[in-house]
Formats: C-alpha cells, structure tokens, sequence
C-alpha cells in the first residue's frame, strides 16, 4: 500500500467507558509505556520518528503488538450459561481473551480464541478509519463531493466523503451479490446505484456506501481495496483475519422448535447486511478486531483533531458507530448470533464480544458491563 500506513505507535490511557450505560471508571497510570513501545516499534525515540504519509510501519514481530492474554478471569464472566461465542478486553496494557461454547454444536468442537466469525458491519468501522487516516495526510477533506473519486455513480456531485462515511447518502441499490471483489462491487454500484436527495443527511445503512468507501481508499491510495487492508493484516500480525465468508470457522445457529439450537444456512448469512464486501469481506476474530482497533484508533493513525472533526459533539451513527461522547459502540445482530463493540476513542480501551448462538436475549450487554466491572 502506498500512502496508507504511517509509523505504528501504541497509546494508552484510562479504562474504557461503557457506551450505552455511560459507565464513568478509574483512570490507569500512563507512565512512560506510549514512549517505549513507539521506540519499540521504529527503533528509535520519539523525536527522530518520521511522520510522513509514505512511510509505512515496520512491525518485527507479532510481539509488537500488544500481548494477547488468556484470562481465566474473563472466562469466568463469560460462563453464565448463556453466552456462547469469542471475547476480548482491551486494557491498554494488554488484549485479554477467552471463549466458551462450541463452533459447532452438532460436533461438539470448541470455541477457542482463535475461532473466526462473520464481522459484518465492523468491516465499515475500518475502511472509515482508513478514510479519517488519509484525511490526515491531506489527501481527502470530508466535504470533498463523492465524484472526486468516483463521478460515475448517480449523485455523485451532491453526495459528500462525509455522506459516505456516516452511511447518509441517500444513495442505493437493489442488488446484492457476494461474488466478485471491491472492483467488480463499485462497477455495480455506479451502473446500478439511485440517488434520493430527500434522503441525503438521514442514516440508512445500505451496502452501496460501504463500496463506495472501499472506491475513496483505492482513488487515494491507488491501491486495490485488498491490497490496502490486506497490509494492515500483515503488518499486525493477525493470522485469524481473512477475506471471504467461507472462511468462517464458526457455525451459527438459533433457536428451534426444542431446546436444542437450528444450525443457520450459509445463504441465510450470505446477505447485504452481513457480507458487506463480496468476496473482500472479512471474517476475524475478537482478539484481532481488539489488535487492529488498537493500531487504527490512536493519535498515530488518526490525529485528534481528526477523531475531533469526525466525532466531536456528534450524535447518531458516525463512521459505523453509535456516539456517545468519546464513546462509541457498535452492535448487530448476525442471524443466528450477534457481535457487539464498545470503544473509548480518548482512552484506546474497549470490549469485543462476538457470538454465534444467541437464545433470544441481548445478553451482551450484560456481558460487557461484567467485563467493565471487572477492570474497575
């Protein structure tokens, strides 16, 4: 990738604020622990770190990242008899993970951290923070006109980068196919794409944006979508992220006519809401998303005055979240199962909780509270 990825720097801060339940916790020392992993990471101080636009990290190690830790006490909190699924805490100073359940019922195999679910809508989470990164290099202004980067598409000239990111466009499609990559998605997407004006500025999550944000990153970059985020994966070291649906090693499954759970067919997940990218989409696990999130959100990747133009005083759904603040939060349900993300964009700490066997309760919510409890 070529102007995407600047030096990688880790911070850290206070624990993270739960955001539906505005959670208020105590604050961790930050000693000098940002400084030493940025040399670390470069190799050298803080002062001679370069900050060009062109300059990618160089990751040694996956022992750059941060340490990725089984935790018996996150198990414990997991085991309430009715979570079944993959979780991770970012601490700040670790990323804790555990598991319960099984990937399949039927074969009775475990669940383990390194299980890879469908992250659907996540996906959006991450091209926006590739687009706020690159709104930092001077490459992209949020009220560029969408036709800057693709003037092909219906609405093009009205429609802004902002538009785009917040899914408001007004624009959409009616077709939907998992085949073909980010390339063969954006060509449907400018022959097939209407433009509604009197919905541009209302929230309507559609497919048709998050193509068109994969079209911004490629315009900018000059790079295929892919290849963009195929480098953050290598660069980080996250051997549980790949594209493609299939590569899920996770069954889903939901609530029958008896107590045992109905596995969910793989055309009954292969939809627009969940398969966002056609064959560039997705399939991770908590501890990566955890990892990546650490790495995107930070004032190395995205600056503050970025996160502030994109997030400050907002309300909503931004860049693929609910805001609340500094915080944001991320929820869907996947059929079958649901992913939930809680994260503080001031203190880089959160929660990551994905799930594959939901009994009909969003106990979730409850899970991520526990988890909260717990570091405070």
């Amino acid at each position: 990738m070529k102007k995407t990825l600047t030096w990688l720097g880790v911070t850290v801060g206070s624990l993270a604020v739960f955001a539906g339940a505005g959670f208020g916790l105590t604050l961790v020392n930050k000693d000098s622990l940002a400084t030493h992993l940025i040399e670390k990471y470069t190799g050298t101080n803080n002062d001679s770190v370069s900050s060009s636009a062109n300059k990618s990290a160089q990751v040694s190690s996956e022992d750059d990242n941060l340490n990725v830790i089984k935790s018996t006490n996150l198990d414990s909190i997991l085991n309430n008899g009715e979570y079944n699924g993959s979780a991770a805490l970012n601490t700040g100073k670790k990323i804790l993970v555990s598991s319960r359940g099984y990937s399949n019922h039927t074969k009775k195999d475990s669940m383990t951290q390194n299980s890879r679910f469908l992250i659907g809508k996540v996906q959006d989470t991450i091209n926006n923070a590739i687009i706020m990164h690159l709104i930092d290099t001077g490459e992209i202004k949020l009220s560029d006109k969408l036709a800057k980067y693709d003037n092909k598409v219906a609405g093009a000239d009205l429609v802004t980068v902002k538009d785009i990111m917040n899914q408001t466009s007004g624009i959409d499609s009616s077709f939907f196919s998992d085949s073909g990559s980010a390339n063969t998605l954006i060509k449907k997407v400018d022959l097939d794409a209407t433009y509604d004006s009197s919905k541009q500025g209302t929230y309507s999550d559609t497919q048709v944006n998050t193509v068109l944000q994969a079209k911004i990153i490629e315009k900018v970059t000059g790079d295929d979508y892919r290849t963009v985020v195929q480098e953050l994966i290598d660069q980080l070291g996250l051997e549980n992220t790949r594209f493609g649906i299939k590569e899920k090693s996770v069954d889903y499954y939901k609530n029958g006519d008896s107590i045992s759970p109905k596995k969910v067919n793989n055309s009954d997940l292969d939809t627009a809401t969940i398969n966002r990218m056609g064959e560039d989409q997705l399939v991770s696990s908590p501890g990566d998303i955890a990892q990546l999130y650490n790495y995107l959100f930070n004032s190395d990747y995205i600056s503050s005055s970025t996160l502030d133009k994109v997030f400050k005083e907002a309300s909503g759904h931004i860049a693929g979240f609910s805001v609340n603040g500094h915080s944001v939060s991320l929820a869907q349900t996947i059929t079958g199962g649901r992913n939930r993300i809680e994260w503080n964009l001031k203190k880089h700490q959160g929660s990551f909780l994905f799930s594959n066997y939901i009994n009909g309760e969003d106990n979730l919510a409850s899970i991520s509270v526990n988890m909260f409890d717990y570091l405070n």
